[in-house]
């Protein structure tokens, strides 16, 4: 079985993620060994927190696919879209989805209208790392109201060890799992293993992407 993660940060020198590109061969041998065939790059993008290179992204992207091929990897272009003050420049993956962040500890004004209107623009929305927020849990009208307009929830891989990740899967809201990777010093992906664990996360991950 395939498997893939959506939520990665390993175009080098482009955000808070991986800085150089021996860093970024380190960690795709990493992949490789765990069995994962595709990686979803996703630089933050209008993150009022995280300072994006966004004129580097193409040329990085471009870098990081050729490389990833020696490993029998997959690279595919995304990006991680804050919901905040401007939602009008993103990159969709596999030309139709779209990773989402936003505030961890306040839930933004009109956040539901935000996600509507990009879904009326024929865009399917995943929000990442649902478990970290502080503001939104399984029991909140809002998770309830995300999930009957049809928003997937991804969880990080360090969400499933530390247990914040667990109501979700719990409640079965989990679509992705995901390792949100920074690089080697900064939120690695130390067990990669996590993905091995949950096939039935995997099968639904990629009935959703149609892979």
């Amino acid at each position: 079985m395939g498997m893939i993660d959506i939520h990665s940060h390993l175009l080098p020198g482009i955000d808070d993620g991986v800085k150089t590109e021996e860093e970024a061969e380190k960690l795709l041998l990493l992949y490789k060994n765990a069995g994962i065939s595709r990686i979803v790059c996703t630089p933050h993008l209008a993150n009022p927190y995280v300072k994006t290179h966004v004129l580097g992204i193409r040329d990085a992207y471009t870098w990081f696919k050729e490389a990833a091929v020696n490993y029998g990897i997959e690279a595919i272009l995304g990006s991680e879209l804050y919901i905040g003050l401007d939602e009008s420049k993103f990159i969709p993956f596999l030309d139709k989805f779209l990773l989402v962040e936003t505030s961890m500890l306040v839930e933004p004004l009109y956040l539901l209208d935000k996600i509507f209107a990009l879904q009326l623009k024929g865009f399917s929305i995943i929000i990442a790392h649902i478990e970290r927020f502080s503001w939104i849990s399984v029991t909140s009208p809002t998770a309830k109201r995300m999930r009957e307009m049809g928003v997937y929830f991804q969880v990080n891989i360090q969400g499933i060890e530390d247990g914040s990740a667990e109501p979700y899967i719990k409640k079965n809201w989990v679509d992705f799992i995901a390792t949100d990777n920074h690089g080697i010093s900064r939120r690695a992906p130390v067990n990669l293993d996590i993905f091995h664990k949950y096939p039935e996360i995997m099968v639904r991950s990629m009935k959703i992407l149609n892979l």
